[in-house]
């Protein structure tokens, strides 16, 4: 009989023990052109096309996942648009689901004389957090040297010495940013997720990598009700902050809150259902996007006439 018991209490230990989980979830990356200086090497452009790669490579090299535009928007959106500004860059990459753009210029500059054309080239990049609009760092890169085009040259020679130089800088912006990125969302770091008792604290998944300020919406909550869910949401892996959303109305039913956690997202959106079903509520959880909507789903009261007792 002792034996029976220590062990249903050893089953009961291993069923609400904190599962495991590994690092944060990897931010789909997509890289792309800002072409609309006209000073800009344009998108259509295989020095453009060059530059692309060669970034693209190095955070592969490094291990991100790094999607490419024209495979998730070839039957949604037009393509072979160049001269694109930062809103439509911006807007493709929430349609196509991106987390974090990189984005690239390139300045090329030819100085030509009697005896000879001499070209050289700048790149400007930088990392931009498409959902909450943090700019997650920039570099650029302008050698000190120049490409001589042999004489006599063409148009072709002179893209050609162009897309050599872009080349080898491209790569050398490729991993600064991805070296960047790498910082806010390192390798390794496992740590034990929220049960929804209190345990866990405020780590866990993703403590080591960056704080991504959530929406929260609240629908149908009351003032009490939201005493109660926010005892949780603290409690929750990851958790650094939060306060009301200043630019959101707030009533006594409805209620945004910006909150700031490490928490990945199937994670977080986890914690929420586990949160209702220990707060004994019905309710709905939907994710977009950096924003989490909760919707409680209330009971209807069924209003009856008494019936006569005397009769």
């Amino acid at each position: 009989m002792r034996k029976i018991i220590l062990l249903l209490i050893a089953i009961g230990c291993f069923l609400v023990a904190p599962s495991i989980a590994l690092a944060t979830d990897l931010p789909r990356v997509m890289i792309v052109g800002e072409d609309s200086d006209p000073d800009t090497v344009p998108r259509n452009s295989r020095v453009f096309k060059r530059v692309l790669n060669a970034i693209s490579n190095e955070m592969v090299n490094l291990g991100f996942d790094v999607k490419d535009e024209t495979a998730l928007t070839h039957i949604t959106h037009v393509q072979g648009r160049s001269r694109r500004n930062d809103a439509e860059l911006i807007q493709i990459a929430k349609d196509a689901g991106i987390d974090v753009l990189c984005i690239f210029s390139i300045y090329p500059n030819a100085k030509t004389n009697q005896n000879s054309v001499r070209v050289t080239a700048r790149i400007e990049g930088r990392l931009l957090s498409v959902w909450d609009g943090s700019r997650l760092g920039n570099f650029e890169s302008e050698p000190q040297q120049y490409q001589l085009v042999p004489s006599p040259y063409s148009r072709n020679d002179v893209l050609e010495a162009v897309g050599k130089l872009s080349k080898i800088i491209g790569s050398d912006v490729g991993a600064v940013l991805a070296d960047r990125l790498g910082q806010y969302h390192p390798e390794g770091g496992s740590d034990s997720a929220v049960d929804g008792s209190g345990a866990g604290g405020g780590s866990g998944i993703g403590s080591g990598g960056r704080l991504l300020e959530w929406n929260l919406v609240f629908d149908g909550f009351s003032d009490d009700d939201m005493l109660d869910v926010e005892d949780y949401i603290t409690i929750f892996t990851g958790y650094d902050s939060h306060r009301p959303k200043s630019n959101a109305l707030n009533t006594s039913s409805h209620h945004e809150l910006w909150y700031k956690s490490s928490i990945d997202s199937a994670h977080l959106k986890r914690n929420m259902v586990r949160m209702l079903r220990k707060l004994n509520m019905q309710g709905r959880v939907y994710i977009s996007g950096n924003e989490v909507k909760i919707v409680k789903q209330h009971r209807v009261k069924q209003r009856r006439k008494q019936s006569n007792s005397e009769w």
